[in-house]
């Protein structure tokens, strides 16, 4: 009986953990960090090649914008993630 208790409860708390490790809480820190980090891959794009400029900006431009009309830190910084990914996969 112990040992089901036990397992039981160690099974409740990883389900716990798992669900709130998943739960993403991104601060305006984080936000302000990943707008640098996007502005600095970009820039070291188009100074590898600067025909890809326009490109690189419009999608630098999109996030920035999405950013303003968006209240939610998490979808903003989601959205910084994926351009980011982008980029550093462009590198």
């Amino acid at each position: 009986m112990r040992r089901t208790l036990a397992a039981v409860s160690f099974l409740a708390l990883t389900l716990v953990s798992a669900g709130a490790s998943s739960a993403y809480a991104c601060s305006e820190e984080e936000l302000q960090a990943k707008s640098i980090s996007l502005s600095e891959l970009v820039k070291a794009i188009v100074d590898k090649d600067p025909a890809q400029a326009r490109d690189w900006k419009t999608k630098q431009v999109a996030v920035d914008r999405f950013a303003e009309v968006t209240t939610d830190l998490d979808k903003i910084c989601a959205e910084y993630d994926k351009v980011i990914a982008e980029a550093q996969a462009a590198q």
